[in-house]
């Protein structure tokens, strides 16, 4: 291999990494509802194709962080990425679990959401950002809560907030 083909896979997988820190980043952003970091993940003109929502980015990341007391956490987990990457624009997939913890009217109730994210990415100054994104739902569960917080692990560990409260914000 010589210096040149070095240097091309070199910024290939830094783009990968890029591109996969932007997915971790994301869900960091819609399970702590923080707005302005999920803001920062897209594009001016991005669009977001959620199903429940399609339309622009913006839009989405406002619907998604808004206070909603049904929801009592969110947690999200993405997997399988693949990246396509083609200079300053990129494509990519990841499977995405994604659980939900909601406020019922007789009992809380569990969600668990599998699907894939399919993506576009454009990178503008050295920064990758979303650019386009469509949530394809492969499978869903849904059932009471079995979840037990007043003993045992539930009631001896730190716990995970919807918020900007939560303990990763001031963990030093």
């Amino acid at each position: 291999m010589n210096l040149e083909q070095m240097q091309i896979q070199l910024e290939t997988l830094q783009a990968k990494q890029a591109l996969h820190e932007l997915l971790a980043n994301y869900c960091a952003g819609v399970d702590r509802r923080d707005r302005a970091l999920l803001e920062s993940l897209w594009w001016p003109e991005a669009t977001m194709d959620f199903g429940l929502f399609a339309g622009p980015a913006a839009q989405f990341c406002e619907l998604i962080t808004a206070d909603n007391p049904a929801v009592q956490i969110t947690w999200h987990f993405t997997s399988n990425e693949t990246f396509e990457i083609d200079g300053d624009r990129a494509s990519g997939r990841a499977y995405v679990i994604g659980m939900s913890a909601l406020a019922g009217d007789d009992k809380p109730t569990q969600h668990i959401a599998a699907g894939r994210y399919l993506d576009q990415y454009e990178r503008r100054g050295g920064v990758w950002k979303f650019s386009k994104r469509l949530f394809v739902l492969d499978l869903n569960f849904n059932e009471t809560s079995s979840a037990i917080w007043d003993s045992g692990i539930g009631a001896a560990v730190t716990r995970g907030k919807a918020g900007l409260d939560d303990v990763s914000y001031s963990f030093a």
